[in-house]
């Protein structure tokens, strides 16, 4: 059976879309991080900060931080903070920690990924130290406390006196299964 211009049409129509899904797939994630980041949505927090850097006269308020942990998924880890919230004052550094304890009879390598609501506040939150920077490893039934600090800018919007700080815990190896049964 012979192809008519109809046919040819069709088929290069298809073939375009199943590129442009293709494509579009791999940039899924950096829309979505462009698109937190202008939004101040699930607020992200990028990297270590420049608090050292910072030589400007501020304006010193007090900001109650609260800290929640969540354990991704069925990973059979403990996970929370030593304190559920702290008043700081705005451009000192403060420190708490978390507790983690592996409840298996085996290593588990950890992920962590923190955010912080309001999103609006995201930017002022500056991490200086903070276990969620690199992975963690737990030994069988080990118990570790992992410290945090940090400062609020003076810079944070006046009408935003809660921050809350979250720390989503992810088993490493069980997310890296679940992202290849995806992918099959």
């Amino acid at each position: 059976m012979a192809k008519g211009p109809l046919q040819n049409k069709i088929f290069l129509s298809l073939l375009g879309a199943v590129a442009f899904m293709f494509l579009f797939s791999f940039m899924l994630v950096p829309l979505y991080n462009v698109f937190c980041e202008v939004t101040g949505l699930n607020g992200k927090i990028y990297g270590p900060s420049d608090f050292f850097k910072k030589n400007n006269e501020t304006y010193e308020r007090q900001v109650n931080i609260r800290f929640l942990s969540t354990v991704n998924g069925s990973a059979p880890v403990t996970f929370y903070p030593t304190e559920a919230n702290i008043e700081v004052m705005t451009d000192k550094v403060s420190k708490t920690s978390y507790v983690a304890t592996n409840n298996t009879n085996k290593t588990l390598t950890l992920s962590i990924v923190p955010s912080v609501s309001p999103g609006l506040a995201a930017d002022n939150i500056k991490k200086i130290q903070c276990f969620c920077f690199s992975e963690q490893t737990l030994g069988p039934y080990e118990t570790q406390e992992w410290p945090i600090r940090f400062y609020v800018d003076s810079e944070l919007t006046e009408n935003v006196n809660d921050v809350y700080l979250s720390y989503t815990l992810f088993e490493k190896e069980r997310e890296e299964a679940v992202a290849v049964n995806h992918e099959h």
